[in-house]
């Protein structure tokens, strides 16, 4: 046999083998991403962007995308809004980095129920002016456990403050009525006041002479109403310049003093920070909001999926803690509360990462085959290439556990229409 032809051969067949190869790891390694129930390896993971697909909204709000009735809403509800796309860097709050290592292995399984002690546990709950939350009035008047209602009725639109009503509020918008309905079943009602994104904070921000009058117009709603206080949740953390941050504090420091001055109460919602190193996506430091006048910080436990990427849970309790005992050693206890999840994610990898409420979530196909993940508590099922999280009665009780264990003894669930409860 020609001794060229013979080599020949052999190098197709060692190309088409290399190929092969190589399209099924690739395939491979797909599949094993979004195996998150057959982990067994270190958990240090590389923190990876969430890749949003570009969708027909035409919002600008950054933070997670829910999907309702075939429109895409973002979590923050603005009724108006343009969109910046996901992936924008400027927008990330997780950026490329080792994410603290959690243990692979559970704390309990879920046996049985998972005690807690509620009569000694604050707990307030989140309401917003959209669907797929428009049953929450519903919920809180069940006879569930809730010290501190929190209805946004308030939103920063176009650099503007805007009221949510019976005008442009889909449900549970300002109405006297439902601020009776409030202050019927808690005993504490904030108002929440949401910015979206870092380029809305920072065109409200821009004339910071009318920032006065902004701040006269909350503490007169408050005053008026007969309602506790003011929760400020701007967020996209991650895009904040040190300009932001500046008049963010100084905006803080100001309307503080305007609601202590006629005894109302300002709260405000914070990122969750592990480590040193993811203290370094952010320009928020939690020792700076000392010797502000600010009653309670909210430290948002929750989207540890949406830092990492597709398959992993929303919140893992062994994350959770390291961020506890983190913020506790540089702000005081008694005045932080705990956000846990009540909701869940839809999510594939390198698509669209969806939040979805309990009830969206259990007509999906494969629910009833879901298992519980070790690391959060939460429930889990894989169809296909896509993975769904959800969180139920044992999950959040596990989360509420976690954090009166660590002597901490308020947590304000998000949100309340859909989701199970503790």
């Amino acid at each position: 046999m020609n001794i060229k032809l013979v080599l020949l051969a052999s190098l197709v067949f060692v190309i088409s083998v290399f190929s092969f190869y190589e399209f099924n790891n690739v395939s491979s390694l797909t599949d094993n991403y979004l195996k998150t129930n057959e982990m067994t390896s270190d958990m240090t993971t590389t923190t990876t962007q969430t890749t949003i697909e570009n969708n027909v909204s035409t919002s600008t709000d950054t933070d997670m995308i829910v999907e309702n009735n075939n429109n895409f809403n973002l979590i923050s509800f603005s009724s108006t809004s343009t969109n910046t796309p996901m992936n924008n860097q400027k927008s990330v709050q997780a950026k490329s980095s080792t994410s603290p290592q959690l243990s692979t292995t559970a704390t309990q399984p879920a046996i049985k129920e998972t005690v807690i002690n509620t009569s000694s546990l604050k707990v307030m709950a989140w309401v917003y002016p959209s669907a797929p939350g428009c049953n929450a009035a519903a919920e809180f008047s069940d006879g569930r456990h809730i010290n501190t209602l929190k209805p946004e009725f308030f939103t920063i639109n176009n650099g503007s403050l805007e009221l949510f009503d019976s005008s442009n509020a889909e449900c549970n918008g300002y109405s006297a009525p439902f601020v009776n309905k409030l202050k019927n079943y808690s005993d504490e009602q904030y108002v929440t006041v949401s910015s979206a994104s870092t380029d809305i904070m920072d065109v409200f921000f821009s004339d910071m002479k009318n920032i006065d009058s902004d701040i006269n117009t909350l503490v007169s709603f408050i005053v008026s109403n007969n309602l506790t206080g003011i929760e400020l949740d701007f967020e996209d953390f991650g895009g904040w310049s040190e300009t932001s941050y500046a008049n963010y504090k100084e905006f803080v420091r100001k309307l503080g003093s305007e609601l202590h001055a006629k005894n109302k109460k300002l709260m405000l919602d914070g990122p969750a920070i592990a480590d040193s190193n993811e203290q370094t996506w952010y320009l928020w430091r939690y020792e700076d909001f000392i010797n502000l006048p600010v009653d309670t910080i909210v430290i948002m436990l929750y989207d540890y999926q949406f830092d990492h990427g597709a398959g992993q849970p929303i919140a893992p309790l062994d994350w959770m803690k390291i961020v506890i005992n983190r913020t506790v050693s540089i702000y005081p206890k008694n005045k932080l509360s705990i956000g846990i999840p009540s909701y869940g994610y839809e999510a594939t990898a390198g698509k669209r990462l969806l939040i979805r409420t309990y009830d969206q979530l259990k007509i999906k196909k494969g629910f009833a085959t879901a298992k519980r993940d070790l690391r959060s508590g939460e429930m889990n099922w894989k169809t296909g290439k896509t993975v769904y999280f959800y969180q139920d009665r044992e999950s959040i009780r596990q989360k509420v556990a976690l954090v009166e264990s660590l002597g901490i003894n308020s947590i304000s669930i998000w949100h309340l229409g859909g989701n199970q409860w503790f």
